[in-house]
């Protein structure tokens, strides 16, 4: 008798997903498409959930997965709320829920850890949107990630699924906007969030003017994967901050990822103290100086990278002697941290596993990452550059690239 070979969404089910929470309720045989929306202590959710209400109908079946969670050491107040909040779920869901679009609203508590954070309650929705899919054997099923303080524009699902279908997609980012419009040019909320965006989009361009493949942003409420890259990829991490950023670089050598800029994600502009690090405490801690100047790193350091990432093909099965030459001809502060960095030595083993320059390049950027250069940004700025104004580097670099 023959075996069956599981597929890589049932290998990474059998190992990670230990509980099923909607084991009982059917999967819509046109199930393509499931947002899931992390919710904790979450005032706006309704209003999440009425954006995707008022999206252009898509020609195949929808689930929002709500995970309305909390940790251990959550006082019994924020509790209340959660409760209070996924009871206005269940309602919003039994009055809305139609045909090929269905709302499905879950209370998680007493996660463990001792700090709030979105990775672990993200984890648990995706791996549910993976473990329906897998029911109805659906390997090019698409999650979306989105979260509940977010509201986001009509063609938002359908834009998302054209993109996949007709790209053959494993993965996309969404384009993104803080709406701080209506508020005073001098609130700090609007000038703190408009210097952050500034240096997210500064340092996406300045990536990509560098020449490294996957200079895509990484934040949580505006990515999407199937769910066989999901599962190849090991999952979401658990962690309570950066989730998003660590996830997306296991996912973006993978390839087919596209930036999708014909629909938009809203992310409420907010200060927040619930993860040490990310859009909320960023805000918070611009606000508090009265210049709200982010610094971000100088365009000459990655003006100096680009030397560097230029001169990859040349390294194919080049001899040590002629890259050494290579990179002492380098400007010194990224002749000094590869040095440092043992790169020639890298460079001859990645040599001896690749055949084509295609495989090179993959392999390289596999080892100079987004992790390596944000190394070596640091290190540049230790001793040869200084840190620059986001919103004017934003503006400079806009500027000469026409």
């Amino acid at each position: 008798m023959k075996i069956k070979r599981q597929s890589v969404i049932e290998q990474y089910l059998a190992k990670h997903h230990k509980q099923c929470l909607t084991t009982n309720r059917p999967v819509p045989n046109d199930l393509e498409m499931v947002v899931v929306i992390p919710c904790f202590n979450e005032p706006e959710v309704l209003t999440t959930l009425n954006s995707l209400l008022d999206c252009h109908p898509v020609d195949c079946g929808i689930e929002i997965i709500v995970l309305i969670n909390s940790y251990t050491f959550v006082d019994e107040t924020i509790k209340g709320f959660n409760k209070k909040t996924y009871q206005k779920c269940l309602d919003f869901a039994l009055n809305q829920n139609r045909p090929g679009f269905e709302i499905i609203p879950l209370l998680i508590e007493d996660l463990p850890g001792h700090q709030t954070g979105a990775g672990l309650p993200r984890k648990i929705g995706m791996d549910e949107a993976t473990f329906r899919f897998n029911r109805i054997a659906s390997e090019n099923g698409i999650i979306i990630c989105l979260d509940a303080d977010c509201t986001v524009e009509r063609n938002y699902l359908s834009e998302i699924h054209k993109q996949f279908r007709g790209n053959d997609l494993n993965s996309a980012t969404i384009e993104f906007h803080h709406p701080v419009g209506h508020l005073p040019e001098n609130d700090p909320i609007r000038r703190a969030s408009e210097a952050y965006e500034s240096y997210l989009r500064y340092y996406r361009a300045a990536l990509e003017y560098c020449g490294f493949p996957y200079a895509y942003y990484t934040i949580g409420s505006a990515i999407a994967v199937t769910c066989e890259t999901y599962a190849r990829v090991g999952g979401m991490c658990k962690l309570q901050a950066g989730e998003d950023f660590y996830f997306m670089q296991k996912v973006f050598p993978l390839e087919k990822t596209k930036f999708i800029d014909s629909t938009k994600v809203y992310p409420a502009a907010r200060f927040s103290d619930r993860v040490p690090f990310g859009t909320g405490p960023e805000l918070a801690k611009l606000s508090k100086s009265d210049s709200i100047i982010k610094y971000t790193y100088n365009f000459g350091a990655f003006q100096i990278l680009k030397q560097l990432f230029d001169q990859i093909d040349s390294f194919f099965k080049s001899p040590p002697e002629d890259i050494s030459f290579i990179i002492n001809d380098l400007p010194q502060p990224v002749r000094d941290f590869i040095i440092r960095d043992n790169l020639i030595c890298k460079l001859e083993e990645i040599n001896r596993n690749t055949g084509n320059i295609s495989s090179f390049r993959k392999r390289f950027f596999s080892y100079f990452n987004a992790f390596k250069i944000l190394k070596y940004l640091n290190y540049a700025h230790e001793t040869f550059f200084q840190m620059e104004n986001a919103t004017i580097s934003q503006h400079s670099l806009d500027y000469q690239l026409g």
